[in-house]
């Protein structure tokens, strides 16, 4: 079912949070083949950087959406609700990727 949601496309910055999201996700996925390869070290890079990433994408869209009007569009025509169920669901996305693949690099040997 629609429930008016349709327009939601409209919104670019909604499809550049998406892909950061997911860009990010599988960043934090790849942790398992970086770790084996390069050693704990290289691993905890490569998730600091997949953090740098996310943090630089996030306030890039955002600042995106404020400066395009998007922002205020987005607020007047659904409100907060819709928005903050993304940001949830991203929240549990990356913190569950970004818990496994923390514990993943503890039980690394040191380089």
């Amino acid at each position: 079912m629609n429930f008016g949601l349709g327009s939601l496309a409209t919104f670019g910055f909604l499809g550049v949070g998406f892909w950061v999201v997911i860009t990010v996700g599988v960043g934090l996925c790849l942790v398992y083949v970086v770790g084996p390869a390069r050693g704990k070290r290289a691993a905890e890079r490569w998730i600091s950087l997949c953090l740098a990433v996310l943090a630089i994408g996030g306030i890039g869209t955002l600042t995106w959406a404020v400066l395009s009007g998007q922002w205020q569009r987005f607020m007047l025509t659904f409100g907060f609700g819709p928005l903050g169920e993304m940001l949830m669901l991203a929240t549990l996305f990356l913190g569950t990727l970004w818990f496994m693949a923390l514990r993943y690099t503890q039980d690394l040997k040191d380089d």
